[in-house]
């Protein structure tokens, strides 16, 4: 493939300053060559005018399948939403899934979106992601509640599952992992096998942890409402409680590493920060998902000086779009710093470039893969998108970064390239037509909708 050459008003290396009029040249698959404009465009240049050439975003925790379930249950308690959320899984057949994973993969795309942390129970996800040309990590889940279900049967059907989706990932972009749900979901004994079972075979890890008061007060005291769930199906394996924090029972479970990704970190004790340091765990934050759902703010201090200042492994996640309604990185970089700045009462809790640094190097870091993306540097890969900055509620720009996470969303995404090729281009995809996907969505949000236990 012949060098392209790709210019615009502003160019956000992130990890260098900005430049005003620059381009970037790109061979292959790799970023060539980033600085200031020398010359006039030649043929092979695409100049995009008022707008920033940047580092694909980073979405380093996301749950595609569930995009059919957008809207679907709104204004309940966090517990409650994720009984009904379950239950409503058993309307959908796998080609349900599959057009939900595809379409949540295009929105991703659509929004500069080039890399993905998903976590799956179908596996519908990787199909998605494969399918629109994503990079990333697709976390196979893992709920292990019953104690009638032996360790052995787990991880027997842990590792078919696995299999399958490493064959089906070949020549992909895509690497799998493996995602033991949460504290709640996972018995300590099936937690500490699969966590074994991820190291010996070098697989990256995904978890839930220290998401919300109910698991705070299960793991404290063994009440609240997931007490209630054990109580009502018989499940003893977490009596007597621990007493101790999430991270702590993670840890006695030897479930923590550095290729370990932690989700969400709401309820964090100051005691915690020794367990970050140690294990060198990654973090997913979704401040907007955290909000919605009534869990609280994520205390970003206590997770940021765990970690070195030019090395911080926290990347910034949408979750489902079945809690969060859409996959707008944009929007949710804006809604971290106006609630760390809320929470704190401090305008210095955090800022607009850090906000763009968790979207970018902080989420490739999150994943393991910031040797390859998550700046614009000759030799990474040619994973970049296009904003535009010239629409009415984005003029003028005086900066990219207060322009990019103050004004503008993923409506204002021109160009989404991975490796060198352009996905997305002006409204429209390269490698697939949506209608089937779309339609099949549309009948299978009607299941879920008209789903009851009783039919």
């Amino acid at each position: 493939m012949p060098a392209q050459r790709f210019r615009a008003r502003w160019l956000l290396p992130i990890d260098a300053d900005p430049i005003e009029d620059g381009e970037v040249i790109v061979e292959d698959d790799r970023i060539i060559e980033v600085r200031p404009v020398k010359h006039v465009g030649a043929d092979d240049t695409r100049d995009f005018g008022e707008a920033v050439l940047m580092p694909g975003l980073v979405n380093v925790h996301s749950h595609i399948d569930y995009t059919v379930m957008r809207g679907l249950l709104e204004d309940i308690p966090f517990f409650d939403w994720i009984r009904e959320l379950t239950a409503r899984k058993a309307a959908l057949e796998e080609p349900d899934w599959i057009a939900s994973a595809t379409m949540g993969a295009a929105e991703a795309i659509a929004g500069g979106i080039t890399t993905l942390g998903d976590c799956t129970d179908s596996g519908a996800a990787l199909l998605g992601a494969k399918n629109l040309g994503l990079r990333g990590i697709i976390y196979q889940e893992v709920f292990a509640i019953e104690e009638s279900v032996s360790v052995e049967e787990t991880l027997k059907e842990l590792k078919l599952k696995v299999n399958a989706m490493q064959w089906a990932a070949t020549g992909t972009k895509l690497r799998i992992g493996i995602s033991p749900h949460a504290p709640y979901t996972v018995r300590p004994d099936a937690l500490g096998s699969v966590a074994s079972y991820a190291r010996f075979h070098d697989l990256p890890t995904c978890i839930h942890a220290a998401e919300s008061q109910a698991e705070v007060e299960w793991i404290r005291h063994g009440g609240g409402c997931i007490g209630e769930r054990d109580t009502l199906r018989g499940i003893a394996w977490m009596t007597p409680a621990p007493a101790c924090t999430a991270l702590d029972l993670l840890r006695e479970c030897d479930a923590l590493g550095p290729q370990t990704l932690l989700v969400h970190g709401v309820q964090l004790a100051a005691g915690d920060r020794q367990t970050i340091r140690e294990t060198g765990v990654a973090w997913a934050h979704c401040p907007k998902s955290n909000a919605k759902l009534g869990n609280g703010i994520a205390p970003l201090g206590l997770i940021r000086e765990c970690y070195p200042a030019s090395d911080g492994r926290i990347g910034l996640g949408s979750d489902s779009v079945a809690s969060n309604n859409t996959m707008d990185l944009f929007e949710e970089m804006r809604f971290a710093v106006l609630a760390q700045r809320a929470r704190g009462r401090n305008i210095g809790a955090m800022t607009a470039q850090r906000a763009l640094e968790m979207a970018t190097i902080g989420g490739a870091r999150a994943l393991g893969m910031s040797d390859k993306i998550g700046t614009l540097t000759p030799g990474k890969q040619a994973d970049m998108i296009a904003v535009r900055l010239d629409g009415i509620s984005a003029t003028p720009a005086h900066d990219p970064y207060s322009a990019l996470v103050y004004a503008a969303g993923a409506r204002d995404v021109e160009m989404t390239m991975i490796g060198g090729e352009i996905l997305y281009d002006r409204g429209g995809f390269s490698r697939i037509d949506l209608s089937q996907f779309r339609d099949r969505l549309i009948a299978a949000a009607s299941k879920v909708r008209g789903w009851s236990a009783s039919a």
